[in-house]
């Protein structure tokens, strides 16, 4: 009996079912959208575009509607074959008359207008009522809840039962898995570790509220505390020179992210912190010595003997998260032998 996902149980997986066909998996971040065709021999195909944050409310559901389309048109492989579709989504979500909507502020600007930092008014974004109506067969989890079931089966996670695994990019996010068992909460949203509340009167978080974890050690944080219209690479490169102030905001943002770490640890006494992400995974070997040493002052009961890893699923963690949701049970054992995505083929950028 295949033991993928182990810790998640029949009715956390609905849209599973016995076939053969293809699986489209779909990475939806503030940033930009991954859409893969899967087979069971691998990755067909991956195409790559900048999320769309201009237009109406449907426009993100309605560009991985086309990102879909496109993947089987370059392919030259026909719709019919589509068995599932599997969405890993930056969050928050909201159920709203019985569909998620994502409520995300790093997607959504009208949550919080007064910071101008995206194009659009929108609250919310109808991604699965949208959906719904072109696919017979979506599954939509928060992409670190999806990453930790794909971490727990593929990645460094595997043989443990209790996991927490961070995002750390344009924003924040967090998925965990205690006593083998994975959380959800009432909207799909738990742990968000994102908005833990770390300082009175901080800076002001996408969601409209002050002092997260969000806003002080996101990538969009560190471009913003440095100014001078840096990006996050620009900042993490001025780093690597020795400037002063890339090295002050950097380390502050390591310093509350670990604690940010500590503070979830401490309400999940968990056996493995595993972190992806762009701006971790690209700047891994200065991150991750910061996050350790202030990590490791915090309560010893809890924090001793916790480890602390990078993804070990590289730059398609996102795609196996999305896969996770909706992978046959008889493709497993094909997948965890032969790891096909680390010959998945090139990643077609889309405009």
């Amino acid at each position: 009996m295949s033991s993928f996902p182990l810790t998640v149980h029949a009715t956390d997986r609905p849209g599973v079912l016995k076939m053969l066909g293809l699986i489209a998996a779909v990475d939806i971040g503030a940033t930009k959208i991954t859409a893969s065709l899967c087979s069971r021999e691998g990755f067909i195909i991956r195409l790559y575009q900048r999320t769309r944050l201009e237009g109406g409310e449907e426009t993100i559901p309605l560009q991985v509607r086309e990102l879909i389309d496109a993947c089987f048109e370059r392919a030259r492989r026909y719709p019919e074959e589509l068995k599932a579709v599997g969405i890993s989504s930056a969050g928050p979500f909201r159920r709203i008359d019985g569909y998620l909507h994502i409520v995300s502020p790093n997607i959504c600007g009208g949550m919080a207008p007064e910071r101008g930092a995206l194009p659009n008014d929108w609250k919310k974004v109808p991604l699965e009522e949208v959906l719904k109506k072109h696919f017979d067969n979506v599954i939509i989890e928060n992409d670190a809840v999806s990453a930790v079931m794909a971490e727990r089966n593929l990645g460094p996670g595997r043989g443990h039962d209790n996991i927490l695994y961070v995002t750390w990019s344009t924003g924040i996010g967090t998925g965990a898995l205690v006593d083998g068992r994975l959380i959800r909460g009432k909207n799909g949203n738990a742990p968000h570790g994102g908005h833990v509340v770390l300082v009175d009167d901080g800076p002001l978080c996408g969601c409209g509220d002050r002092g997260h974890l969000e806003a002080l050690s996101s990538g969009t944080a560190i471009a913003r505390d440095y100014g001078d219209g840096a990006s996050t690479a620009d900042v993490f490169g001025y780093y690597r020179r020795g400037d002063e102030r890339a090295v002050e905001i950097i380390n502050e943002a390591a310093r509350h992210f670990a604690r940010g770490l500590a503070s979830i640890n401490n309400l999940l006494d968990t056996e493995i912190v595993i972190i992806g992400g762009s701006v971790f995974s690209n700047n891994t070997e200065i991150l991750l010595p910061l996050v350790w040493e202030e990590f490791r002052r915090s309560f010893p009961v809890l924090s001793h003997g916790v480890e602390i890893s990078p993804t070990g699923l590289g730059d398609h963690i996102g795609d196996l998260a999305a896969l996770s949701l909706v992978i046959p049970d008889e493709w497993i054992d094909d997948w965890k032998e032969k790891r096909p995505w680390e010959g998945a083929p090139d990643t077609i950028v889309v405009d």
